[in-house]
């Protein structure tokens, strides 16, 4: 038997809480930055990324990081964080999280990267901890 999430309408539904509860240095990036929900990687991603497989990929970020934007940083496409559905689901089924959780914390990544952090920094805002630096 199913759950919620496991449709796209359910999905989006954990997105949008994810959304509401993101932590406060995060709430102004989710207003520049698109978010959408694929059901996973599309095969250009793949390559591009060198996945094994699209489900590989929970998330991804598309644009350029605040902190290495320029004066002159006008006409650029929107910044995007896909989300990858199918991925988030079979990640929370295999480790033995909540959906929420892994949506939370992909979410969270992917826009600590628009925000400029360092992966080692976003692993630790994930799991509530401060970080060491900034954003770059």
């Amino acid at each position: 038997m199913g759950t919620k999430s496991d449709d796209m309408d359910g999905f989006a539904e954990q997105v949008e809480t994810a959304i509401t509860e993101l932590p406060p240095e995060f709430r102004g990036a989710v207003e520049n930055v698109a978010i959408l929900v694929e059901e996973e990687a599309d095969p250009e991603t793949s390559r591009e990324m060198e996945l094994g497989h699209p489900l590989e990929l929970l998330g991804l970020y598309r644009g350029l990081p605040l902190p290495e934007r320029g004066s002159h940083y006008a006409g650029a496409e929107p910044d995007q964080v896909f989300l990858y559905r199918r991925a988030i689901l079979l990640y929370s089924r295999d480790h033995g999280l909540e959906v929420a959780d892994c949506v939370r914390n992909t979410l969270i990544h992917e826009l600590g990267h628009y925000l400029g952090y360092d992966d080692d920094d976003l692993h630790r805002i994930e799991y509530g901890e401060p970080p060491e630096g900034g954003p770059d």
